[in-house]
């Protein structure tokens, strides 16, 4: 088995996390310090420029998923990593009784 490196396997979640700080702040805690500190209204910065750091993560964050799941399914289809079952119950199997 082709064990990824810490940087290669945690790439993916590490910059979805990073996205959601920035919308985080520059959405709802810049604005509301900006607002409390100097009574005027916060511009958002990452809608400068029509907003293409939006984009750009987007389209990142878009394809890196898509791959993903792309490299996820050839590895069920080559056999490597079998499917996990959802749902387990815990009750006992209903047999004839003796």
């Amino acid at each position: 088995m082709n064990e990824e490196s810490w940087i290669k396997q945690y790439w993916r979640p590490a910059i979805a996390w990073q996205y959601l700080a920035v919308c985080v702040f520059d959405f709802i805690i810049f604005p509301a310090f900006y607002m409390y500190f100097s009574q005027q209204q916060w511009d958002p910065i990452t809608l400068k420029e029509g907003g293409f750091y939006h984009l750009a993560m987007a389209a990142i964050i878009g394809v890196a998923a898509w791959t993903r799941g792309k490299e996820k399914i050839t590895r069920i289809l080559e056999g490597g990593e079998e499917i996990e079952e959802k749902t387990k119950t815990t009750q006992t199997p209903t047999g004839k009784k003796q």
